[in-house]
């Protein structure tokens, strides 16, 4: 398992949580939505300013999972080692209707994908959300995304709908997973 640290994110992190969201939605989307839906996704959701403005003062606390740092304080970034530092982001609180918190996203890094670092950022949003009195946690997941799904499944996380939805103009099956904050 990779050690990182889940810490709220700031301006400075701008630039990675757009590299992993790229990163992510090419891995993770790339043989269900189509290049162009990709695309759109990163230039509206993923632009500098858009990312700034949701992690410096959107309506979901925002944390990045950063690698963690040797016995001399160097993280893998700092020793030249590995450039990456931030390997993954979540974004989440407290949804529309009460008791109930929605994770709006959770990217990790491909390279990370099975070492823990979703698993961190998910617990630091659940523990966010029970802060504020939330009991239940929901996402929306493409249907056909298989590792999504598989990842919140094993944490205990249902299927409770499945619907068409739309993203940026793409038809595409979505489901709405749903779990008790423990």
């Amino acid at each position: 398992m990779t050690e990182v640290t889940v810490r709220d994110a700031t301006a400075d992190d701008v630039p990675a949580v757009r590299r992993i969201a790229r990163r992510g939605w090419n891995t993770a989307y790339g043989d269900i939505l189509s290049r162009e839906t990709i695309d759109a996704a990163m230039a509206k959701w993923y632009a500098p300013d858009a990312t700034r403005a949701f992690v410096e003062g959107g309506d979901a606390a925002y944390f990045v999972a950063e690698l963690e740092a040797d016995a001399s304080g160097r993280t893998p970034a700092d020793r030249g080692t590995d450039p990456v530092g931030v390997v993954g982001f979540a974004a989440g609180g407290p949804g529309e209707t009460e008791g109930v918190a929605t994770l709006s996203a959770i990217y990790v890094e491909p390279d990370y994908w099975g070492e823990g670092v979703g698993t961190a950022l998910l617990a630091r949003i659940e523990e966010f959300c029970r802060q504020e009195d939330c009991e239940t946690l929901e996402m929306r997941v493409l249907a056909e995304n298989r590792v999504g799904r598989s990842f919140y499944r094993s944490r205990g996380y249902e299927a409770v709908e499945e619907r068409e939805a739309e993203v940026l103009g793409e038809t595409v099956r979505e489901c709405l997973l749903r779990g008790r904050i423990e």
